[in-house]
């Protein structure tokens, strides 16, 4: 069941990529049986955690003990029947929420292989396996989130996610590597745990697990991706944001704390860097002014929540921040969903432009006010109980850590209380500017959207209604990760009323002190407005990005030139330099060629014939052709030497020479076109000389073997291990299949450049902004239609 849990979504989405065109937006409802075999793990959790973890192994490359081995204990179904609900609700969602003309082909199988490699993520045992999926949710989010990409927004957002994910994923990949080493075993629960804390690599691995997490869950200064994410439509974000790829690196805390967590400098360096993304995510939800910018810095500031929690590494740490998991995905994807349903049925998502919705949207009213609250704190909702968790661990760890938890709480209250703001009358004076922006995007008449967006998010906010009022329904469910995170020892238990403690007078002064932000709004704006550095962390990516373009352009331009014959240049002077090192290096291994056939005597004449032949042409036409005989002169070669694989490849790639060179012919210049002065000719013949030697005497002085020649061993067990008599081919194909593999990637991307390059020469629709990078001083970037808006605030690229 692991195993289907992980494979089945990548299954239907191949079939949703074959079916789409015939479904339309019904594929969704196809796509949302993906998640059947994720949904039906909640059967063995019901047993945790009492039952032993089960396990399923299925061998792949033993060679680098790369295996499917997937683990099923608590914490692993948990977080696994997590993302098939939300994964699940999302799908449902999307039928009504995207347009007719979304490409579902695409949208689907997307969503799904991101929903596997997600279930893939959690479920591994295999730390190569952990690794690659955690990869693939990179890939797949990127995809994901520049689903729109023809806005240069989406695209900006996609590269800087893929970007920062990318580095921490490097990060992971030297920590897993370290692990496997140190613990004896690349299976994750069965590492030696004393030998990998005795290990001189146990620091580098902490280290890298820690960047590899703080990248992936958008923890300072790695928090800039996460707000960009939100171009992908809202069902993304409610996946991404509520239980899936942000969570990863919470997932990665969690699990990999059981190994770190005997270091003090784990918790030393991860509950401060926590709690300072909580602050400091609070503090800039508070200035958006778009609802989804506003939600997308609010799951920066509850990643930071979870990250401290997690980071205490011990077993109240672990309780209360599963608690608040289960609660943070509820009452998040809920409030994704509630502003997409405001978007669908107003035309816009600033807040500056809403107000009064309760009356037009009670249902929607409703669903965000239990949401908002939850996440607000407030009782009796999930959320009040898993801050007075939150609450309890930070008194516990010294003034300093409560002191910055009641802040970020503090400013966690006043913007729920912004964005619930939408729903009731207020006056507020607009520019001309902003009313012709109302005017012209805001929808006179409002309705309350139908059942098929408003039911996914009634179910969540039935959950954070239910672990609020029954706290045993949340308690039974964080439990059931108890024994696979090591707090089966805590017996602290939820409820709603503890009596009056700190943990309560701190909640009663967060909720009077969020008051006074909320009552005093436009003061503490202007204050934050005077306060918050006009740097940020996407002013320093950006100009980063921007030098690193420009130092690239320089060392291209100074080292290769801007035209062909410069490149041309650099590459023969290469080959001499080439031949001259080994010259200079061995100079004694020189051998002869020996005695050559005769028939290889007719091929050498046309190999002659064809180099000059190019040399003395009067026009592209002749000299491609000549340039013919070379290449099929070397394929005789091969054939002379009796290799007829090398024969029929140089064919083919003459054959797509030629036919590349026909349609370029229109864009190059002529042949006697580019000016050549005698000093640079006598230069370009010497150089041709020169390289000609090089690779002559490279070529002798590899004649000789300096080791034992391998080709013995492939002609041995061509057969036996590849089951091919054609040892050429069994090479290619299994003892060299991942080098294969990677040529054939490299030769499949430079032939989509050539077609780039071919229709850079036509006209058509220019597709592409001046900058893709999103402008802040703008307020609205881009409206296409209801489903496919971008809104970008000032605030959001802070």
């Amino acid at each position: 069941m692991l195993t289907l849990a992980v494979l089945f979504p990548f299954l239907i989405a191949l079939v949703c990529a074959l079916a789409a065109r015939i479904l339309g937006r019904r594929t969704g409802f196809l796509a949302a049986l993906g998640f059947v075999p994720a949904l039906l793990l909640a059967l063995p959790l019901l047993n945790m955690p009492a039952a032993a973890p089960a396990s399923e192994l299925t061998p792949w490359v033993a060679e680098i003990d790369l295996h499917l081995r997937f683990r099923g204990d608590g914490f692993s179904l948990l977080f696994a029947v997590l993302i098939g609900l939300i994964g699940t609700l999302a799908t449902w969602y999307s039928v009504s929420y995207l347009s007719a003309s979304e490409k579902f082909g695409r949208f689907y199988p997307y969503l799904l292989a991101f929903g596997g490699s997600m279930l893939g993520l959690v479920l591994s045992d295999n730390l190569p396996a952990l690794f690659m999926f955690w990869e693939m949710t990179s890939v797949t989010s990127f995809l994901l989130i520049g689903l729109w990409h023809t806005r240069g927004a989406a695209r900006d957002g996609a590269v800087k996610a893929f970007l920062i994910s990318a580095l921490g994923g490097l990060g992971l990949l030297a920590a897993v590597a370290m692990l496997g080493i140190a613990g004896g075993t690349t299976t994750l629960s069965q590492l030696d745990l004393e030998a990998v804390r005795a290990s001189p690599l146990f620091l580098p691995a902490l280290l890298c697990t820690l960047l590899a997490a703080a990248t992936k869950s958008a923890q300072l200064p790695f928090h800039l991706w996460l707000p960009t994410a939100m171009e992908a439509p809202t069902p993304i974000s409610a996946f991404l944001h509520s239980a899936t790829m942000v969570k990863a690196g919470v997932l990665l805390v969690a699990k990999f704390g059981l190994i770190f967590g005997a270091s003090a400098l784990w918790s030393g360096l991860l509950v401060p860097l926590g709690l300072a993304t909580l602050a400091w995510g609070s503090w800039l939800a508070l200035r958006q002014t778009d609802l989804k910018a506003l939600l997308a810095y609010s799951t920066v500031s509850q990643l930071g929540l979870l990250m401290s929690l997690y980071g205490l590494a011990s077993d109240e740490g672990r309780f209360a921040a599963t608690t608040h998991l289960l609660n943070h995905a509820a009452f998040k994807a809920a409030l994704f969903f509630v502003v997409g349903i405001i978007d669908h049925e107003t035309g816009t998502r600033e807040i500056p432009f809403l107000q009064n919705l309760r009356r037009h949207l009670p249902v929607t009213f409703v669903l965000a006010l239990l949401a908002t609250l939850s996440m607000a704190g407030l009782p009796p909702l999930g959320g009040f109980i898993s801050k007075e968790l939150f609450y309890e661990a930070m008194l516990h760890h010294g003034p300093a850590f409560i002191t910055v938890a009641v802040l970020g709480s503090i400013l966690t209250f006043a913007y729920c209380a912004r964005l619930l703001s939408i729903f009731f009358e207020h006056r507020r004076t607009l520019t001309p500017e902003m009313e012709a922006f109302r005017q012209q995007h805001v929808r006179e008449h409002i309705h309350e959207a139908g059942p098929g967006l408003y039911l996914p998010p009634a179910l969540l906010v039935g959950a954070a209604l239910l672990f609020g009022l029954v706290p045993g329904s949340a308690e039974w469910l964080t439990r059931t990760a108890s024994n696979s995170l090591n707090f089966g020892e805590y017996k602290e238990h939820l409820a709603l009323w503890h009596g009056v403690n700190t943990a309560l007078l701190l909640s009663v002064l967060t909720w009077l002190a969020g008051a006074v932000v909320v009552w005093r709004a436009a003061t503490f704006a202007r204050f934050q407005s005077a306060v918050t550095p006009t740097w940020n962390a996407n002013t320093v990516y950006y100009r980063l990005s921007d030098g690193l373009r420009a130092a690239a352009s320089r060392v291209v331009a100074h080292s290769q030139g801007l035209a062909l014959p410069d490149q041309l240049r650099v590459m023969l002077l290469a080959a001499g330099v080439m031949g001259g090192y080994a010259v200079w290096r061995s100079p004694q291994v020189f051998h002869s060629i020996g005695v050559l056939p005769l028939s290889l005597l007719p091929i050498g004449v046309l190999l002659i014939a064809g180099a000059l032949g190019v040399l003395l042409s009067r026009n592209r036409l002749t000299a491609v052709i000549v340039m013919g005989l070379t290449g099929f002169g070397s394929a005789a070669a091969f054939l002379a030497f009796r290799a007829p694989d090398l024969a029929l490849t140089q064919l083919l790639v003459e054959a797509v020479t030629v036919i590349l060179f026909l349609l370029a012919f229109r864009y190059l210049p002529g042949v006697r076109d580019l000016p050549r002065t005698r000093g640079r000719l006598l230069l370009d013949a010497g150089l041709a000389l020169a390289a000609g030697a090089g690779a002559t005497l490279l070529t002798l002085s590899s004649l000789r073997f300096l080791a034992p020649p391998i080709s013995p061993y492939y002609l041995v067990n061509s057969y036996k291990g590849g089951g091919g008599q054609n040892a050429v081919n069994v090479l290619l194909v299994d003892f060299r299949g991942f080098d294969t593999l990677g040529e054939g990637l490299v030769v499949g991307m430079v032939a989509l450049a050539v077609v780039s390059l071919v229709k850079l020469g036509k006209k058509g629709p220019t597709t592409t902004p001046p900058n893709p990078r999103i402008d802040p001083d703008k307020i609205n970037q881009e409206r296409v239609n209801p489903d496919r808006r971008v809104e970008v605030s000032r605030e959001t690229q802070n």
